[in-house]
């Protein structure tokens, strides 16, 4: 049996697989914790009545990172997308018994099952995780039918179960 999907991937698109990888890879967002510390100790500098300048930096920069950390990844994604040529390309993606086979510009690749760690489903398509960070997303509207959805995720928790 082998499943293939041609595609092209754009940026939202992109951005939104990313954003969903890391909510699934954080209990607590990087971010929400550090600026989280620094109001707290913001507020213990306060309270205690010294350094009420630090305290209020403390609290300042804690409020700038909630406020700005998502718009600057959104920043830095788009700036990664622009400057990879990968991604702007036509996306050729197989999957069979023996691995991935991928086609991207002039890229070609060919994958075994044992690359990838674990299958994320977003609602808009499917992360084959790899590495710490890594994945290969296809969006779920490259897919011919539900039923060519369902023998993938099928063929993927299969190969992925035995390791």
């Amino acid at each position: 049996m082998k499943l293939s999907v041609n595609f092209f991937l754009g940026w939202p698109e992109y951005f939104a697989a990313c954003e969903f990888f890391r909510r699934e890879r954080y209990r607590i967002a990087p971010e929400f914790l550090v600026s989280g510390l620094l109001l707290l100790l913001g507020v213990i500098l306060f309270v205690s009545g010294q350094f009420q300048v630090l305290a209020t930096v403390c609290c300042l920069i804690g409020a700038l990172i909630i406020v700005s950390a998502r718009s600057y990844r959104r920043w830095a994604s788009k700036r990664r997308w622009e400057r990879e040529p990968l991604y702007h390309t036509e996306h050729t993606v197989a999957a069979s018994e023996e691995g991935v086979y991928f086609l991207m510009g002039r890229i070609e690749s060919n994958l075994n099952w044992l690359y990838y760690q674990r299958l994320l489903e977003s609602p808009d398509g499917f992360l084959l995780v790899y590495g710490n960070d890594s994945f290969n997303f296809l969006p779920k509207r490259a897919f011919a039918s539900e039923e060519m959805m369902g023998e993938f995720r099928a063929l993927v928790s299969k190969k992925l179960r035995r390791q």
